[in-house]
């Protein structure tokens, strides 16, 4: 068999095996969803990484139309996302792009995928932001009357609960919203990252060594495009856009510019920690954690001078003993 006969058939067992995928999805209802989101990236990963970019973006193409065959809207919008992360994705290794970068860039498109979902599938179905923040804080209202009723009335209880109620406000709980639906992308990225990879090597495709995280320095005017989307995040909240479509844009672009900045932030902590405190790595994980979840300003902040600043070449000539 020539190599462009292979090239077809291969691509036609790749969009296949997708379209099957989302068959097992709609037949069992959506049961498998979740896990599905892992895995179709996937294959086309497999023909990027083996053909590269042109032949993987008609072997898209062909996914999508496979989408709409046999899901529903929402989930072939859904797919069509996950699809085209794995074309870049695999057509990355194909060029033998740097894998640190490589993995930057699938994180931040399975988080702007994971955002614009709730845009698009909103806007598809007649709801939006403000209805799914209400759907959320009736959820939390339900937990907490029924924690109420388990644990007994009592003064500090109570008080408690009355906190809690007073936290969940609309911006609030819109925030959390939004945070949370971004780091499960960019959690999504990761996990589909190392798994492509494992996959790649089952099948003898060479993927190139990944350098440490560290050592990866962002282009210095990224920084300035976060701080715009951060000041962007707080003025759609401070003073709403007229139009729910670009109010969403708004928030998504926000969103994505401010953990981009936090991401960096987290590295400048954990190398700060190297550097100064200790080099346990169970330590500097939990410390940086701990950082993440309790100083987003610090961590924003940080992040702004790692990449556009000299912070990142100092804590590097720190941490090698040059200076």
């Amino acid at each position: 068999m020539n190599q462009k006969t292979l090239k077809i058939t291969y691509g036609a067992m790749i969009v296949a095996l997708f379209g099957v995928l989302l068959l097992i999805n709609r037949q069992t209802g959506g049961m498998f969803h979740g896990i599905l989101m892992f895995l179709l990236p996937i294959p086309m990963v497999a023909y990027g990484a083996r053909y590269g970019g042109k032949a993987g973006l008609a072997a898209w193409a062909a996914s999508m139309f496979i989408s709409i065959l046999v899901s529903t809207p929402t989930t072939a919008i859904n797919a069509a996302c996950q699809s085209f992360v794995g074309m870049v994705l695999g057509t990355c290794i194909y060029h033998k792009k740097d894998m640190t970068k490589t993995l930057f860039l699938v994180m931040l498109l399975c988080t702007i995928a994971e955002l614009l979902d709730i845009v698009i599938v909103a806007a598809i179905s007649g709801q939006s932001l403000s209805m799914y923040v209400t759907e959320m804080q009736i959820a939390m209202n339900e937990t907490m009357e029924m924690m109420t009723k388990v644990t007994g009335s009592n003064p500090q209880t109570e008080q408690q609960i009355a906190v809690m109620k007073s936290m969940m406000s609309d911006d609030f709980v819109a925030r959390m919203f939004l945070i949370t639906t971004a780091l499960t992308g960019a959690m999504q990225g990761f996990v589909v990252y190392e798994i492509s990879l494992l996959i790649l090597r089952r099948l003898h495709i060479a993927v190139p060594k990944p350098k440490p995280v560290v050592e990866y320095t962002p282009p210095f005017w990224t920084a300035y495009l976060g701080i715009f989307a951060f000041g962007l995040y707080n003025y759609s909240f401070v003073k709403p856009f007229e139009n729910e479509f670009v109010q969403s844009i708004a928030q998504v672009a926000g969103i994505v510019g401010t953990l981009y900045l936090m991401c960096f932030g987290v590295i400048a902590i954990s190398l700060l920690i190297r550097v100064y405190i200790t080099r346990a790595k169970a330590l500097i994980v939990i410390l940086s954690i701990l950082a993440f979840l309790m100083m987003p300003q610090i961590n924003t902040i940080l992040g702004i001078f790692y990449i556009s600043g000299q912070l990142h070449t100092f804590l590097l000539n720190k941490l090698n003993g040059t200076r």
